[in-house]
């Protein structure tokens, strides 16, 4: 089960995924509209997805994959 949380303020990034609890936690400040909230919700559940399917990625080939999954109509047309 995975729960997300919203904080007013936060650090740096937009959300971030605790693997260890399940828990996404996004940064309110760090976002410019609902649409991309809703986009860093979609982003830190697919961390979560790739976590529970016990693939073994590092970080940055984790970035990589969600980045180039949300871009996908773009290189595909």
């Amino acid at each position: 089960m995975v729960t997300v949380d919203f904080k007013t303020f936060g650090k740096g990034e937009a959300g971030i995924y605790f693997g260890s609890s399940g828990r996404i936690l996004i940064y309110l400040n760090n976002h410019e509209s609902l649409t991309d909230i809703m986009k860093t919700i979609q982003h830190e559940l697919i961390h979560h997805a790739i976590a529970r399917c016990e693939e073994e990625m590092d970080e940055d080939q984790e970035e990589k994959l969600i980045y180039f999954m949300a871009w996908a109509d773009e290189f595909l047309v």
